[in-house]
């Protein structure tokens, strides 16, 4: 536990310390008041909670001095997958737990469904961007950040497997989701969130067991 805790501080210290993860981090709001539809800003900036903890703490932290050297002093026991556990659920706790504040300046109170997706899209985005840095870098990078970038143009829910496939934008969704004007039901994006996070989970633990 006190190497997971740790594993946590340094992720924290090492991004705020960083002036690029500032400057990345006032991008993507710009990007998101810019682009996003006037009416959809407040839903889509909601969504942007979730999702923002994973890309301001995991953002080259694979690849960096701080991981090397806790990996370096946990060479023996279950210290190693501590400092693992902590890679992505410091991000997924503070996406879910910022996004649970920032929900209710649109939504007092939100549906249930929006807790359960928020959840689990926290934790689905953590792993899957996890895998990415340390596996497909860059291109990771540009189509997660293409799906976001095509999530917040104009979200409209219409029935269509876009609206699945973009799954950045699930808690937003949620939030406006209008069964009888057309638009999927909350559960569907409840449903749908399982299925990414059983994707996710599994192809890790896969990439995990292959590089051991």
């Amino acid at each position: 536990m006190q190497i997971t805790i740790l594993t946590a501080r340094m992720m924290w210290e090492r991004a705020i310390n960083m002036s690029s993860r500032l400057w990345l981090g006032g991008l993507l709001l710009i990007s998101l008041l810019i682009i996003t539809p006037k009416q959809q800003i407040p839903y889509q900036f909601v969504s942007f909670t979730v999702l923002f903890p994973a890309v301001f703490l995991l953002t080259d932290w694979s690849s960096s001095a701080a991981r090397k050297s806790m990996m370096f002093i946990t060479t023996r026991g279950t210290g190693r997958k501590q400092v693992r556990t902590a890679e992505w659920l410091f991000p997924s706790l503070a996406g879910a737990v910022i996004s649970s504040i920032a929900v209710f300046t649109v939504s007092a109170p939100p549906p249930w469904q929006f807790w359960v997706a928020a959840s689990l899209i926290a934790t689905s985005f953590s792993l899957i961007l996890l895998m990415t840095e340390q596996h497909l870098k860059y291109a990771g990078r540009a189509v997660l950040y293409l799906m976001w970038l095509a999530q917040i143009t104009g979200f409209r829910q219409t029935g269509r497997v876009t609206d699945f496939l973009l799954f950045t934008g699930y808690p937003a969704a949620v939030l406006i989701a209008d069964p009888v004007a057309g638009s999927p039901h909350p559960d569907s994006y409840v449903l749908a969130s399982l299925v990414i996070m059983f994707l996710a989970a599994s192809t890790y633990v896969y990439l995990l067991k292959r590089n051991s």
